[in-house]
This record gives structure tokens, sequence and C-alpha cells, in this order.
């Protein structure tokens, strides 16, 4: 009798404990969410704020930051913000750049990766950690030697400047993403297609290169809003009123003693359309091209 009293307090012990313990946990989650909550408004606070006095006075935006009522709603600083910035010039500038530096990422990323990948070879090693390292290397170190170079090799001013220092600046991390990412895929790939008596090359292209598409995406996100929002770069090696991008275009409603923010606002807002429009079609892949090529890598 004494051992079965034992053994039920024992087991009321034991459910109190698992009471206890689901208690915190559900505890603990509804703090984790307020937290998250929490955390997304603060984020968001900025977003709005510009957002909002894109489509408002200047007077407005400093009387009434973070209200925004049909009254006080104007469409002036999207119409006078694309003439005061050359809007559709510093677009046509920026989506060249960008277009071309992630073709050349995507390029000889998807081709490097693979070269490492599959080739097992101590070269390719000692190469595949140099690249690695070059991706903690900080840009504002290496600029001087870039302008430098882009004036012996007469490309201060031009938009190829900006695509070929865009595209060697962000391959190392794409050729760390698209490495591991092929070392994920099974090998009986294209040991089948070279018993049928494929090249490397073919292989690469009609057995690889169609089963690339989430790291893909992911580099085109990652680098693309990289590029897209550079304003050190496009400020130094681009240099020229002809040649603005949407980042150096925006910065022109900054003065010393005088800024235009609801000018600015607005293009901010109009240079980041494009952008988001990119993410909204390849974020499906993102994190799924993240996950493969960073954990093989």
């Amino acid at each position: 009798m004494q051992k079965g009293k034992v053994k039920k307090i024992d087991t009321n012990t034991g459910g109190s404990k698992r009471k206890a313990n689901r208690d915190g946990s559900l505890i603990g989650k509804i703090l984790g969410e307020i937290g998250l909550l929490l955390g997304t408004i603060v984020v968001w606070i900025p977003i709005y704020y510009f957002i909002i006095g894109a489509f408002k006075e200047r007077t407005d935006i400093v009387k009434f930051p973070l209200v925004m009522t049909f009254e006080t709603m104007s469409f002036n600083n999207i119409i006078e913000t694309i003439e005061k910035m050359d809007f559709f010039n510093a677009l046509k500038n920026t989506g060249a750049i960008t277009l071309g530096a992630l073709l050349l990422v995507v390029a000889f990323g998807s081709i490097a990766g693979f070269a490492l990948a599959r080739i097992k070879r101590r070269g390719f090693k000692v190469y595949y950690g140099a690249l690695i390292a070059l991706m903690v290397v900080p840009f504002i170190g290496v600029l001087i030697s870039l302008i430098r170079l882009t004036v012996t090799l007469n490309l201060y001013n031009t938009l190829w400047a900006g695509i070929l220092i865009q595209a060697a600046w962000n391959l190392p991390f794409a050729v760390f993403l698209y490495t591991g990412f092929i070392r994920a895929l099974p090998k009986e790939l294209e040991e089948a297609a070279y018993v049928d008596g494929c090249s490397m090359f073919r292989v690469y292209f009609n057995i690889f290169l169609p089963l690339l598409a989430p790291v893909t995406a992911t580099c085109l996100i990652r680098s693309g809003i990289s590029i897209w929002n550079d304003y050190l770069l496009s400020l130094t090696v681009l240099n020229d009123s002809y040649t603005p991008t949407l980042m150096v275009a925006v910065q022109s409603f900054f003065g010393d003693r005088n800024s235009e923010y609801g000018l600015a606002f607005a293009g901010i807002l109009l240079a980041s359309l494009p952008i988001m429009i990119m993410f909204i079609f390849l974020q499906k892949y993102f994190i799924k091209g993240i996950a493969a090529g960073a954990v093989k890598g």
C-alpha cells in the first residue's frame, strides 16, 4: 500500500511538472510573438514614414510626420521628382549596370561553382578558400585602387566600370552558393550523362543549369538589391551628370542648407519599385536557394 501511494504521489508530481512545462512553454511562445510583433512595428515605422511622406507637402511632413489624410495627400511630389531627378535616364543607367552585372555573376558564378564542386584538385581548393576570404574584405578599402584601375583602362565615367566592378564584387558570394548547391546534387546525374557520351560542358548546360533555379534566384535577389541600391561606387566611378544612378539622383534632393524631403521620399519610393517587383516574383526560390547553397558549402 505504501509503495502504491508513493507511485501515486510521483505520478501526480510528474503531471504537475509537465503542466508547468506546458504553461512555461505557452508563456514563452506568447512573449516571443509579442517581441516579434513589436520588432516588426519598429522596422516598419521608417518605411511607413517615407511612404506617406512621398504624398505630402513639406510643411505637412514636419507638422504631421506619421499622419496622412485625404486632404493632405498630393501627387505633386511624384511628378516633380520624375522631372528633377531625370528619373528615366537614372533608371536606364541603374538597370543597365544591374542587369549587366547580374548576367556576369550568374554566368561565371555557376560555371566556377560547377568546376569547384566536381573537380577534386588541390589548386581548386586553394582557389575556393581564397575566394571565400575575399568576402570579408570591405569595399571602402579597395575603392581608391578601383578608381585608379578604371582610369588606367579608360573606363572611368562609363557604365562598363560599374558593371565590371559590381560583377567582380558579387562573384565570391555567388560562387560560394553555387558550389554548395552543386555539391548537394547526386553524382549519378552526371555519371549517367558521361556514359551517354556527353562532355563536361554539355553536362553543365543540359543537366545542372536547369537545376540551379533556386540558387540563381537567390543570387539575383541578393546581388540585385546590393547593386541596385549602390551609392558609393556610383558616386565615385560614375562622377558625371550624364550617367546618374537612382541613388545618386535621390541624394541630389539633400543639401547643406535645404533638403526636399518630400521629393527625396518620392524618389526612394520610385527607385524601390522595380527591385520589389523582382523580389515578389523570385521570393519562393530565395530561402530554398540560401538553405541549399549554404549547408554543403
